[in-house]
């Protein structure tokens, strides 16, 4: 399953507007820092420390919209290199995969024109492909 870019720049937003909201805590006056330690909690919390928090939300978000565009820093860690495989060296050779074909006709109806040459019978993949056998010749021989 793959999450939405809408969501994740979105969350990527909402990280970022928290950063800058903590870097703005850290610019309060002494008056305002002095009101925010007597209430306690995430207000307390030393000026310097509210803006390095804020510097690492705003990198945090930068990052996550990042990877939505599609950088991935740890893409080449985690798994082996991969190769494109040559040509040769395809899992299917051209003629093994089985071609899709229309259904027969229905009795009465009028018969579908070929416009290409018709397309050959699947390979029974059940039977080893023989290709040394020659074609049956459709005509027969003349007798004088």
């Amino acid at each position: 399953m793959r999450v939405p870019v809408w969501l994740t720049l979105g969350v990527a937003i909402l990280v970022c507007i928290f950063g800058a909201y903590r870097i703005r805590i850290a610019f309060r006056s002494d008056e305002e820092d002095r009101r925010a330690r007597e209430r306690k909690g995430l207000y307390a919390m030393a000026r310097r420390t509210h803006f390095l928090i804020g510097v690492i939300y705003l990198l945090l978000g930068g990052a996550l919209i990042a990877t939505t565009f599609g950088w991935n820093p740890l893409g080449g860690v985690l798994g082996p290199p991969t190769e494109a495989p040559a040509r040769d060296a395809a899992p299917s050779k051209p003629g093994t995969v089985p071609i899709d074909q229309l259904p027969p006709t229905r009795p009465g109806a009028e018969p579908a024109k070929p416009t290409a040459e018709p397309a050959k019978p699947p390979a029974d993949s059940t039977k080893p492909a023989d290709s040394a056998k020659p074609a049956a010749d459709p005509a027969p021989a003349k007798h004088d």
